[in-house]
């Protein structure tokens, strides 16, 4: 989102694309792209609401694809959805805040526009191997819903809600080697996602991935999916998050949580206790959280949202911020 005189850098449209000179227009909309002349939808996938698009980069043009694809595509919401024409400027600005004000790791993203003017979000694949023997191969990925066996047809349509981060924190200690980092990198994201009202955090939005040299070798992916999902749903910007911090949070509250009835620092404290973060780290975070609002709400303000949507994203945070300061 710096001033460029091209819509993207020279370096960024390399790193994104493969070209230096990327347009961010493409020459086609969107329902070019569902419903192609042939009357197959070239969709993989609808998370909840939102469709996808695989495509790869050809003749430095971005084409939808059956296979091979090298990013994915996401067009607005549907319309019963509010604010539905600023989720591509959402899940933007959320991710360009977590890489860049909190150093999280993630998916590399970019903000496209379809020939009539229609905003449209793009995030490169991260599974696609880019070097070396085994150039344009997948990567071996899970989610956490795959990692803990949770099937719709034995768990429901809910399944990937059914769990919480606590356990999601179990799992990356049972099956990264080095735990301890990744569990901490889990850590940020969670308080990240909270900060910022992510609503869809859910076992599916968390996955591992094997070593490019050592296919028994696993880590965390890069995170992905982040948005404010407060800006397109009512009811999300209250106390809770797609999924329980703790495993016995039927049983379990703290003090804070009992008093207040929505997160705040003394939860994520015990979150982070539980799952192995040092006490200091944890609460040096937590603090960089709350501080970090101005600089997100100049991150927004440079952002491609409407100027409601700029205004409903500050008006979350600062509210998830104070949470976190009481």
């Amino acid at each position: 989102m710096k001033e460029t005189e091209q819509d993207f850098c020279r370096p960024c449209s390399k790193l994104l694309f493969g070209v230096t000179n990327f347009s961010a227009k493409l020459n086609y909309n969107a329902p070019q792209l569902a419903f192609p002349e042939n009357g197959k939808v070239k969709r993989i996938s609808i998370s909840g609401a939102q469709i996808k698009f695989s495509a790869k980069i050809e003749e430095k043009q971005l084409t939808s694809t059956d296979i091979g694809g090298t990013h994915i595509l996401k067009p607005v919401l549907q319309s019963i959805y509010e604010n539905n024409q600023d989720s591509p400027a959402n899940e933007h600005v959320t991710m360009l805040m977590a890489r860049n004000i909190f150093k999280i790791p993630t998916a590399l993203s970019a903000l496209l526009y379809f020939d009539n003017g229609e905003p449209v979000y793009i995030t490169k694949r991260f599974d696609v191997i880019e070097s070396g023997d085994r150039i344009g191969q997948r990567l071996n990925q899970s989610d956490f819903a795959q990692v803990e066996g949770l099937i719709p047809e034995r768990d429901g349509e809910d399944y990937k809600y059914k769990g919480s981060y606590e356990r999601i924190a179990e799992l990356i200690s049972e099956n990264v080697s080095a735990s301890k980092i990744a569990v901490e990198k889990f850590f940020k994201q969670i308080v990240f996602d909270y900060l910022v009202c992510n609503g869809d955090a859910h076992m599916k939005n968390f996955s591992l991935q094997n070593s490019v040299d050592n296919q028994e070798v696993y880590d965390l992916t890069p995170a992905y999916d982040l948005l404010n999902t407060s800006l397109h749903m009512q009811g999300q910007e209250g106390a809770r998050m797609a999924l329980d911090l703790f495993k016995d949070e039927i049983d379990f509250a703290t003090p804070f949580f009992q008093e207040n009835s929505f997160y705040g620092t003394p939860d994520f404290m015990e979150f982070a206790k539980r799952i192995g973060v040092v006490e200091k780290r944890a609460a040096r975070f937590i603090k960089l959280t709350i501080d970090s609002v101005p600089a997100m709400e100049e991150m927004l303000e440079k952002s491609f949202l409407s100027e409601k949507g700029k205004a409903e994203y500050k008006k979350s945070i600062r509210d998830r911020a104070k949470a976190l300061s009481l």
